[in-house]
């Protein structure tokens, strides 16, 4: 008996720390899940401006009479499969830019980290380049990283941010609570500490019954703002189910049309 629970102690152990190994090395394959979708064909964009700016792509449509709205999407699937955020921006009035991560899209690259920090600092060129102003920024689940790393860099008139998180830590902590999280995990994107010196309008949505990114972690992101800010609730809502919701479309509205 006690030789087979070591033997069944020695197995546990190994399969424990082979799979914290491979989490560590494959993190970025766990968290970004790209489409092949071709950036340059999708039908959802055939008459927005198709631009590559330092090697970042976007689908641009702008409004001169009112700020240009910038979408930093989820994980999976591609800017493509967000063509109904655009639609909302455009039909409000607003121009858009709706950002396409490395990786994705039929991009020879694999996302990361690193890469998609570069497309946001492509980005905020791109905005100083054709001295684009006036910009909302609007970043969803892990895109939120995305956007508060913009606005820590260029702060936006408005922040919106969609089933957020504190930090990338906090994520891997909640869904792998039985592995030391901060040992293994590229904390690449803190929110908190990305909008430390951020006294702009913040408001930040989020499903209560996530399990994805815990609604925790949106109060307490939340918390941690200092300027002006606003929290939606969305009752029974998980991640991936927000615009089933009427008070969805109705948040982003508000966002889009009170004045920061």
């Amino acid at each position: 008996m006690k030789r087979k629970t070591i033997r069944a102690l020695s197995i546990f152990i190994f399969l424990y720390v082979t799979f914290g190994i491979y989490l560590s090395l494959n993190q970025t394959k766990v968290v970004y899940h790209p489409s092949p979708q071709d950036f340059a064909s999708c039908e959802y964009f055939a008459d927005a401006q198709k631009v590559n700016h330092q090697g970042t792509r976007m689908y641009v449509e702008t409004n001169e009479k009112k700020p240009t709205v910038i979408l930093y999407h989820g994980n999976a699937g591609s800017a493509c499969n967000r063509y109904f955020y655009a639609d909302m921006f455009s039909q409000a009035g607003y121009g858009y830019i709706v950002v396409e991560y490395a990786g994705y899209s039929n991009d020879t690259q694999a996302p990361s980290h690193a890469l998609i920090k570069q497309d946001v600092e492509s980005v905020v060129s791109y905005l100083d380049d054709y001295q684009l102003s006036s910009v909302y920024v609007v970043g969803v689940s892990i895109g939120t990283g995305a956007a508060t790393y913009h606005t820590s860099l260029k702060a936006p008139e408005k922040l919106l941010l969609i089933s957020p998180f504190t930090d990338l830590q906090a994520v891997a902590k909640d869904r792998f609570w039985f592995y030391p999280t901060s040992l293994l995990v590229d904390n690449a994107f803190d929110n908190v500490s990305a909008l430390e010196n951020y006294s702009g309008d913040t408001t930040i949505i989020h499903g209560t019954a996530d399990t994805i990114i815990p609604y925790a972690l949106g109060q307490e992101l939340f918390q941690s703002l200092s300027g002006s800010k606003k929290l939606i609730s969305i009752p029974e809502a998980g991640h991936n189910d927000l615009f089933r919701h009427a008070v969805m479309y109705q948040a982003i509205n508000e966002f889009l049309e009170e004045s920061p």
